[in-house]
């Protein structure tokens, strides 16, 4: 009986171990990193993303953007997520989306040939309710307010002057976009592991004199939301 009684509490502390979510598993590896890059990458994308001024074209780029940057971050779920309800989510959004996507291609496509023809009674690009309603209303045009002075900027929120300075080498300085390409030793105080990726800078002037090759010191930290570098300096 008491061989039966010790067998039963094994196989429940077996069991239990087993059942889903019953303990968190700790985050992957690169985790952090890899969710870091799609945030970037989804926030460049949209911002970076030139408009032709025909609607039909542009809404068909945003539309394709956004698909896939929801894949790029799906993918980061199949590669990093242990929870099953999110990674059978990450999957479906996979199996679904590629598909608009692929659709959306194949009119952009089409639509750039020479012998494209619209669909019958289709209304021409450009001239959709809000165009038909403005020729309605003949050539008048609303007065346009009067240009005020914009609202000045809030102050960039200021990062702490304690944050760590961390050895890496330039790979890559972009002044215009305000970033620069480290690779780089772990940084502590914002738990990222050692790697090479491009960062913003929250003063551009920073950059000033810092090219490739070059080994550097550098602190990083989250500035109004986004991970930034806050100083660099050539290493001696």
């Amino acid at each position: 009986m008491r061989r039966l009684s010790l067998f039963a509490a094994v196989m429940g502390v077996a069991l239990a171990g087993a059942v889903p979510g019953a303990a968190w598993a700790q985050p992957a590896k690169g985790a952090q990193a890899a969710l870091e890059r799609v945030r970037e990458v989804m926030a460049d994308r949209f911002r970076n993303l030139k408009l032709t001024g025909d609607p039909d074209r542009d809404f068909a780029e945003l539309l394709i953007a956004s698909y896939e940057q929801t894949l790029f971050l799906a993918k980061a779920e199949l590669e990093y997520g242990g929870d099953r309800q999110l990674r059978e989510t990450a999957q479906k959004i996979q199996d679904e989306q590629q598909q608009k996507i692929d659709s959306l291609k194949e009119w952009q496509v089409r639509s750039r040939q020479s012998d494209y023809r619209p669909q019958p009674n289709q209304t021409p690009s450009g001239e959709g309710p809000l165009d038909r309603q403005a020729q309605a209303g003949g050539s008048r045009q609303p007065a346009s307010p009067s240009p005020a002075s914009p609202p000045p900027k809030p102050a960039a929120a200021q990062p702490p002057a304690n944050t760590p300075l961390v050895s890496g080498t330039v790979q890559k300085v972009d002044e215009a976009a305000g970033k620069v390409t480290l690779d780089h030793e772990r940084i502590p105080n914002i738990d990222m592991d050692a790697m090479t990726m491009a960062y913003r800078v929250a003063d551009p002037a920073i950059l000033k004199g810092v090219k490739a090759g070059d080994r550097v010191r550098f602190s990083a930290d989250r500035v109004n939301g986004q991970l930034a570098i806050t100083r660099i300096q050539k290493a001696r």
